[in-house]
Order: C-alpha cells, then sequence, then structure tokens
C-alpha cells in the first residue's frame, strides 16, 4: 500500500518563516535585476562593455557607489550604482531618490486617503521595512505642487456640451482659527462624453466676481462655448455666468428646486405632495411636462400659494433639459455631478480629523482627491446637433 501524503498544515511560525524566505528571495532577485540594468545602461552610455576595449568608446567608469532604495518589497541596502568619469546618469530612479516612485505615489494615495501620517508611516513600514517621518509624507504629499501648477494651466477644449458649476467650504486655520473657506468649481463633458474637472479655486459662492475670475480663467486656456449649464439658484453665479457665456442655455437643479417648493409646505404634507412635484421633472417630453404643472398649480394655488409662486420662479430653467438628448437627462437635471465630487474629497478630509493649516494644503487635498477619482464618460451620439434638434 502507497504511503499516504500528509497535508499537514505549518503552524503560524512556520508559515512566517517561509513568508520571510520568500520576501528576502524575492529583493535578492530586484537587486540583481537592478544591477543588471545598472549595467547595461552603463555598458549602452559607454559603448563598451566591462574592461572591452573598442574604437568608438565614449568615456571610461570610474568606479561605483553605494545607496539604500525603498521598494514594495523592503529595503535594498548597498545597491552598487557604476560611475563614469563623463557623468553617467541611471533612469531606473531619479539622482538621490531613496523611495521608488510607485512607493511614494502609495504614500501620497494613502493620505489623501486620510490615513494620518503617523499611520502611513507604520504601513509603509510594515510593508517594506522602512519607516517615513510624518516630515517625509508631507514632504511626498506636497510634490503634488509642480503637477497642480501644470494642471491648472493645462488647455481646455473649445467646445463643451455640458458644464457644472458649484462651491462648497472646508474649514482652513487662519489665524490660529479654524474659518469656512468656500471653493468654487467647474465640470465639463465635452463632444466625447468625457467628465473632465476644468478649474476650481478659492472664493465666495455669493461674490460674482470670483464666479467671473473662475469663468475667465476658462475662457483664457481656450473655451469658447458652452451648450448647457446646469446650476442651483445662485444668483451671483447666474449672474457671471450670464457675462461670460451670453449663449449658453441654462438649466436649474430640479433637486434643489423641489427642495425649496418643499420648503413652503407642511413637512407632514411632503410624502403626498412630493410624488406630484417629481412628476414633472420626470417625464416623457416638455410636453406631458407642461401638463404636470398645470394639474399641480390647479391643485394647490389656493392651498399652498407660496410653494406654488416658488415652482413658477425660473421653471422655465427648470425644464431645459427636455431639449437636449433623453438619454442625457438623467445627467443634466440636477448637479448631482459636481456634488458627488465634493462629497468624495469631504469624505476622503474629514478622515484627518483635523482643519487645513492653510489654502494651499486645502487646494492640493482638493486635487489630489480630483487626480485619483476616474469620471466616468457618457454616451455622445456622432452627431449631437442632429439630435438637439429631434429634441427641440
Amino acid at each position: 500500500m502507497a504511503p499516504r501524503a500528509n497535508h499537514k498544515r505549518l503552524d503560524g511560525e512556520g508559515q512566517g518563516l517561509i513568508q520571510e524566505l520568500l520576501q528576502e528571495r524575492l529583493k535578492l532577485s530586484i537587486q540583481y535585476t537592478f544591477i543588471t540594468v545598472l549595467e547595461e545602461e552603463v555598458e549602452a552610455f559607454l559603448n563598451a562593455a566591462l574592461y572591452q576595449r573598442t574604437p568608438n568608446r565614449r568615456g571610461h567608469r570610474n568606479g561605483h557607489y553605494e545607496r539604500d532604495l525603498v521598494t514594495t518589497l523592503g529595503l535594498i541596502e548597498d545597491l552598487p550604482v557604476p560611475r563614469t568619469r563623463n557623468g553617467f546618469r541611471t533612469e531606473l530612479f531619479e539622482r538621490y531618490q531613496r523611495r521608488q516612485a510607485e512607493l511614494d505615489e502609495a504614500i501620497c494615495e494613502m493620505f489623501v486617503r486620510g490615513v494620518s501620517t503617523v499611520q502611513v508611516g507604520q504601513v509603509v513600514e510594515a510593508l517594506t521595512g522602512t519607516s517615513p517621518s510624518p516630515s517625509t509624507v508631507s514632504r511626498v504629499f506636497h510634490s503634488l505642487e509642480a503637477d497642480f501648477e501644470g494642471w491648472k494651466q493645462r488647455k481646455l477644449k473649445a467646445h463643451y456640451l455640458y458644464a457644472f458649476a458649484d462651491g462648497t467650504y472646508f474649514t482652513v486655520i487662519y489665524d490660529h482659527e479654524g474659518c469656512k473657506m468656500p471653493i468654487l468649481a467647474v465640470i465639463g463633458i465635452d463632444e466625447d462624453g468625457q467628465r473632465d474637472v476644468l478649474a476650481f479655486s478659492v472664493g465666495e459662492r455669493e461674490n460674482q466676481a470670483a464666479w467671473e475670475d473662475l469663468l475667465e480663467n476658462l475662457k483664457s486656456r481656450g473655451v469658447e462655448a458652452v451648450d448647457l449649464w446646469i446650476t442651483d439658484g445662485n444668483r451671483a453665479m447666474l449672474n457671471a455666468i450670464q457675462n461670460k457665456f451670453p449663449a449658453s442655455r441654462r438649466q436649474r437643479c430640479i433637486k434643489h428646486k423641489m427642495e425649496n417648493v418643499l420648503g413652503y409646505i407642511p413637512e407632514k404634507q411632503h410624502e403626498l405632495v412630493r410624488p406630484e412635484l417629481k412628476a414633472i421633472f420626470y417625464q416623457t417630453n416638455r410636453e406631458k411636462a407642461d401638463q404636470e404643472v398645470a394639474a399641480f398649480i390647479a391643485k394647490y394655488q389656493q392651498v399652498y400659494p407660496s410653494a406654488v409662486e416658488c415652482l413658477k420662479r425660473d421653471l422655465e430653467a427648470c425644464l431645459t433639459f427636455y431639449s437636449f438628448p433623453e438619454k442625457h437627462w438623467r445627467y443634466i437635471r440636477t448637479t448631482n455631478i459636481i456634488e458627488r465630487l465634493f462629497g468624495e474629497v469631504k469624505k476622503r478630509s474629514h478622515k484627518m480629523a483635523a482643519a487645513f493649516r492653510n489654502e494651499n494644503s486645502c487646494l492640493l487635498m482638493f486635487y489630489a482627491v480630483i487626480r485619483s477619482v476616474r469620471l466616468r464618460r457618457i454616451t455622445v451620439t456622432k452627431d449631437p446637433v442632429t439630435e438637439l434638434l429631434h429634441n427641440s
């Protein structure tokens, strides 16, 4: 009879030893790969292998220096980096870089997700065996500044189908006191259906000049036309849009409008009135929506006159979306797209449980989050003009 195989599981200590062995083998493999790549680089740089004499040689070796490099598998110590007399520089890592770029990205991402600088150090130590100091984590985060400056100056497209504008607030320390700092932002959807955060800046929501500065920034970077702006009822913002993009149409966020109307109705009656109010904005065409408006007004004019008056105010702007492609209505009748972005930023910043030390830190956090958020594309037909005419 053949002996039975023994599949006894290793205890925790045995599994730990295997893990350590695998980790060490992987580190040795990475070290060997780095050394091989460095040697191939210096050979290509000199056009000659070690000790090789050729007429096309472009210089001579000058020993090597040793350096440590933190990788995602741990610290690689005493990595020999070749020197040459005419200034060889490897492409494997930047000069003076002590961590792989991927690890810096991971550090920054953890910080952006609300992990404290101390906790980031603990996580990195668990992964690599070395712990960056809180100041190192902060420096990595602030290396985003150069990227942020380039992002703010990038060229934009000339035409956007839709643009969402709104503002939100974050707590920032001013003169040793936490204060609400407003951020104004614009998200655009281009002719290919791609969403993109076009710009954001510090500015009071009720300040028309602040909104005009933001919109002028869009124009200076190439934006010439926006078919439809989706906004709430902020008058300063609306005036700025009218001044800077007078040819654009406007969609009033129906979610905000319904909240405003229901604010004039006793809360006990909301469950009864809300479905009838919502029905105005969820018809298959504008004609049916107008019928729902007429029915709502006829029913509630005498009972809730203030609510009806609220509905009538800028009602046309609330129904603009019916003139655009039906498959886009779910995106453009509310400001949900930009509010979700604000929610994502706040979800991550709230984990930090502290106010931002200054405006720059807040803006960098905002940029770091939007850089990591994937904004989904919407479907756009090949001939959007034809579809717009069809729905008008």
